[in-house]
């Protein structure tokens, strides 16, 4: 054969991927490493027990107990929970957004009143329920349930 012969052969078919391409691609799906966070210690509860969910002797319970004083450390409308650091210290309660009363919703640095309650199976760890923000954290945009924003 002549190098002009050579030069004029159709190029080869593509070949399928080999094994070792795909194994290259199954590495780039692998799950990422994730950034701190904040809330990385905590854990939401699952089922989440609601308002709704909770039952009659646990609402009278939690409702007799004493009024503890903290500040929200964030909360997620979409979500619709998020957590309190109490004042007196220790770890943070669980908040869901059935026991928020009032009109505006939390944001970080509100500074809350609440009570609690035990959260099932195991009722080892607590929820803050009757939430009430007693003082707007100043210099934030406050948001209503219907949607109205306002500065504080």
């Amino acid at each position: 054969m002549h190098w002009s012969a050579m030069s004029s052969a159709p190029p080869p078919p593509p070949q399928p991927p080999t094994h070792q391409a795909s194994v290259g691609l199954l590495d780039t799906q692998r799950a990422r490493d994730r950034s701190p966070s904040p809330l990385r210690g905590n854990v939401v509860p699952s089922p989440l027990p609601t308002r709704r969910t909770r039952t009659f002797s646990a609402t009278v319970r939690a409702s007799q107990g004493p009024v503890y004083k903290g500040v929200c450390k964030c909360f997620c409308r979409s979500k619709g929970h998020g957590f309190i650091t109490p004042a007196d210290g220790g770890p943070d309660i669980f908040l869901h957004i059935s026991d928020v009363e009032g009109e505006y919703v939390p944001v970080e640095g509100d500074e809350v009143t609440y009570k609690m309650c035990s959260i099932p199976p195991k009722n080892e760890k607590l929820q803050a329920v009757e939430v009430v923000i007693t003082h707007l954290a100043p210099g934030t945009k406050h948001e209503t349930w219907s949607g109205h924003v306002i500065s504080s």
